[in-house]
């Protein structure tokens, strides 16, 4: 952009900059950069308009994707819609080339003193680097001694940081300062992406006509990058196994890291996926234990290892810190940087540089004074009043920081003291007025100067640091710059990077659910497997789970939506008994004790109600909605992004009761896109073994309560009819047998005809199928047992009596309760077998 275009200023009139801050929009001298000049101007005629619909369009975008962020609240997270402002920020290319430049220097140092830090120690022995700021640091870990590599002329070898990210912001002076290092596993990246494609989607016309820097070139080389460094572990002819190490969806980032598993298409993982076997490490995978190469880390360093770290870890590996000692698996970062991302370390990083790199720092931090230096302490306690003071080693329960000017005079001096008592944990740090940039006040819909900070990420590729042209913005919507962070309440922008030319077209996927699973591996044609053998078993796990929990939640809000007409006076009458073993049904369903025959029925629909509402009634609807949520959650990077978005939905506290209205849709859509739309893979196998246990279940429950021994000897047509319509088989059976009602034809219907894909039958048949498409090798007699158990289950079904049955339906029970405790067996078994299974290590 380069020419300074007049937009309509009445739109404008209101922006104004903030006093001694540097602002992105406008100049000194109140005239509008030319960015920003183009920017209105490509909005149209009415760039007020344009910006309101944009933020609707990003508002609706943001729900329809299910964009979230957990915010911590005590010992609780909760999923919030991330506040996105569909305002970028813009950066040119001269202010870009000095970001760059300055960063790509800075990870480079980062690495050389981490790979010191946790190797030789050289610069803690000639005294370069305080040796406080590693020994008395709690973030140092000693355990990881041993990690580092010294230097060498290796430009392809392993970085002890593969993954950079830098907080920046704009002084006063209009230079960039760093204003934290991001180390240890900086998140933002999948944010980033999220965002450049609301952004685009929102704002198309400026997108197009803006030299904006795309991404996706980025992000093929940071895919690249990690398939690269597993060529030391990964035999010559394999394809390498990357894998994402998450802590789970309680993570205040989870989002983004199913975001990036998918667009990535490496597996999400959690701790308990991973196991060390002979010095290695392995994801257990339904067809047996698979070597992993690489590990890209989202899990602190603190956690990821409760052998030789945290203890009380759940969210590690046991014996991981030593396989990274082995290197027999490349982890991304290595653990242990966030020993650098103490505040004390600004304060010699210049030295440091100079010294390691043998040049000047070219991107400074903020100024900083560490107070375990008598001189840097002097000065700071001089200065507390216009300072910001931090602690060194930021850790739960340190102190919090402090602005001088805001602080009286007796918290100034109880700090002073505490500053003398302690001087090593504290840091005195000038205070930077942060740069403001335009962005859409969420309250009063006018353009406002919002302080931010940028987040710009680099990743190793090809022996240096590659920097995202891009990156995630966090601003403070209220013109506060002293706090802006997305917990509190800051909005996020995209970071558009415009070039001297326009940039080339890019092929982007809308979303990441599109992007495949086979990921071509550099330069050897190689792919990344999805098949039978890496599906993780806690995947497959969850995937069964899901398929119940779909099934169960289904057939509950389709009973307790049928309740009301059974219980009408002018439809009981056609058989009174109906109603009370509906009533019995549902309570036998949701696990509570079933009214006397004589309550009224308004008092056993409120019971019935009242247990669906419950979230503490384990067998509720309530209850199971919050399963089928939590599952939904657990696979998420496995789910299309349609799937993302019936998860919000249904996460939402409206399907309390049986009348809440669209659940029933929602589960219906939700149950078609998983049965149409995902790939027939062995994941898919386990979802559609929970669905068919469970369906054999919910319909035998209606048969022993229907058709059982609580039916006359010869049931009643309407009797007949309300198992149809409860085994949701009514329309089916009606189109089948042209409105003849008769016991042995409806139960031909519900148990042995193949052509019911609700009937028993039919969910045989599609267990037979599922359990053979599963590998056999973890455990081949296990296997083969469980196969002729579901044959035996489809056997007798085939044999049933239904004469038999038709002519006394008491003598069905027994047979109801057999093939009852056949699905339980076999889920059991799936179980046993698949899910819980540690077999010894099998290479791929």
């Amino acid at each position: 952009m380069t020419t300074a275009l007049t937009p309509p200023t009445d739109f404008l009139a209101a922006y104004a900059e903030r006093p001694g801050h540097f602002d992105e929009c406008r100049a000194p001298d109140g005239s509008l950069r030319p960015a920003w000049a183009e920017f209105f101007k490509h909005l149209g005629p009415d760039p007020a308009e344009a910006i309101r619909a944009a933020a609707e369009a990003c508002r609706r975008a943001v729900l329809e994707q299910d964009v979230s962020m957990n915010v911590y609240a005590g010992d609780e997270s909760n999923a919030h819609v991330w506040p996105l402002d569909p305002i970028p920020l813009l950066l040119d290319a001269g202010d870009w080339s000095r970001i760059t430049a300055g960063l790509k220097q800075r990870a480079r140092l980062f690495n050389v003193l981490l790979n010191d830090l946790y190797g030789p120690q050289n610069l803690l022995r000639s005294g370069q680097l305080p040796a406080a700021l590693a020994m008395a640091n709690p973030h140092y870990l000693r355990p990881c001694a041993g990690l580092g590599r010294p230097a060498s002329g290796d430009d392809d070898a392993a970085p002890f940081l593969h993954t950079y990210a830098a907080d920046i912001a704009r002084a006063p002076d209009g230079r960039w300062w760093v204003i934290e290092d991001r180390l240890d596993a900086p998140s933002g990246l999948g944010y980033s992406l999220q965002n450049r494609i609301i952004t685009r989607e929102v704002l198309p016309g400026v997108f197009r006509r803006a030299p904006v820097t795309r991404l996706h070139r980025f992000f093929q080389h940071f895919r690249a990058s990690l398939e690269n460094l597993a060529r030391e572990n990964a035999p010559a002819a394999a394809a390498p196994r990357v894998v994402i190490l998450s802590p789970g969806p309680a993570n205040e980032t989870y989002y983004e890291h199913a975001y990036l598993a998918r667009y990535l298409g490496y597996p999400l993982v959690e701790g308990a996926d991973l196991a060390t076997r002979d010095g290695g490490v392995f994801l257990r995978t339904v067809g047996g234990l698979r070597r992993v190469d690489v590990i890209v880390r989202r899990v602190d360093s603190d956690f990821c290892d409760p052998l030789e770290l945290q203890e009380n870890s759940l969210l590690g590996v046991p014996g991981l810190i030593d396989a990274a000692r082995s290197r027999t698996v490349v982890i991304a970062n290595l653990p242990g940087g966030r020993a650098f991302e103490t505040t004390a370390l600004l304060a010699f990083l210049e030295p440091l540089c100079r010294h390691v790199l043998g040049e000047p720092l070219a991107l400074p931090s903020v100024a900083t004074w560490w107070c375990g230096h008598d001189d840097a302490r002097a000065y700071v306690l001089e200065n507390l009043h216009g300072l910001v003071i931090k602690p060194a080693f930021p850790a739960p329960g340190a102190a919090p920081l402090h602005y001088g000017p805001a602080l009286s005079d007796d918290a100034r001096a109880a700090l002073a003291r505490e500053i003398e008592l302690r001087p090593w944990a504290s840091c005195g740090q000038e205070r930077v007025l942060l740069g403001t940039t335009p962005g859409l006040d969420p309250a009063e819909g006018r353009l406002t100067a919002m302080p931010f900070i940028a987040r710009i990420h680099l990743a190793w590729h090809d022996g240096d640091y590659e920097v995202m042209p891009g990156g995630l913005a966090r601003c403070n919507a209220t013109g506060e710059d002293t706090i802006v962070s997305l917990q509190t309440g800051s909005v996020a922008k995209d970071i558009w990077v415009l070039a001297p030319a326009p940039a080339p077209p890019e092929f982007h996927s809308p979303d990441a659910g599109s992007v495949s699973p086979r990921v071509p591996a550099s330069g050897a044609g190689q792919s990344y497997p999805v098949n039978e053998y890496s599906t993780p078993s806690r995947l497959a796990d969850d995937l069964f789970w899901l398929g119940r929990y779909l099934e169960r939640s289904g057939q509950l809000a389709r009973l307790l939506a049928r309740l009301e007409p059974l219980l009408r006076d002018e439809i009981v009458t056609l058989d009174p008994s109906v109603a009370d073993d509906a009533v019995r049904l549902l309570c036998h369903l949701q696990q509570i004790p079933a009214p006397p025959p004589d309550t009224a029925a308004e008092k056993s629909a409120a019971l019935i109600r009242r247990a669906a509402a419950d979230p503490a009634q384990p067998g509720g609807l309530s209850a199971n909605m919050a399963r089928l949520a939590r599952n939904l959650e657990a696979v998420k990077s496995w789910l299309p992004p349609e799937a993302w978005q019936i998860a919000r939905r249904l996460r939402e506290p409206r399907h309390a009761s049986g009348g809440a209205a669209g659940l029933r849709a929602q589960l219906a859509a939700l149950d078609g896109l998983l049965s149409e739309n995902l790939p027939r893979n062995t994941a898919w196998h386990f979802l559609d073994l929970g669905r068919r246990i469970e369906r054999g279940l919910q319909l035998l429950s209606v048969l022993q309560f229907l058709l059982g021994e609580t039916a006359a000897p010869a049931p009643t047509e309407f009797r007949l009819q309300t198992a149809l319509h409860l085994a949701d088989s009514l329309f089916a059976y009606r189109s089948m047998h042209h409105g003849a009602f008769h016991a042995a034809s409806v139960l031909r219907w519900l148990v042995t005809e193949g052509e019911n894909a609700r009937g028993l039958h039919y969910q045989a048949l599609q267990l037979r199928a599922a359990l053979d498409a599963l590998p056999a090798h973890p455990a081949p007699r296990a296997v083969e047992q469980l196969r002729d158990r579901a044959l035996y289950h489809l056997s007798i079904i085939r044999l049933a009596d239904i004469t038999a049955f038709a002519a006394r339906p008491s003598t069905a029970v027994p047979f109801w309760q057999t093939l009852t405790n056949l699905n339980h067996d076999l889920g059991n078994r799936l179980t046993q077998i698949y899910f819980s299974h540690a077999t010894t290590a099998n290479d791929e």
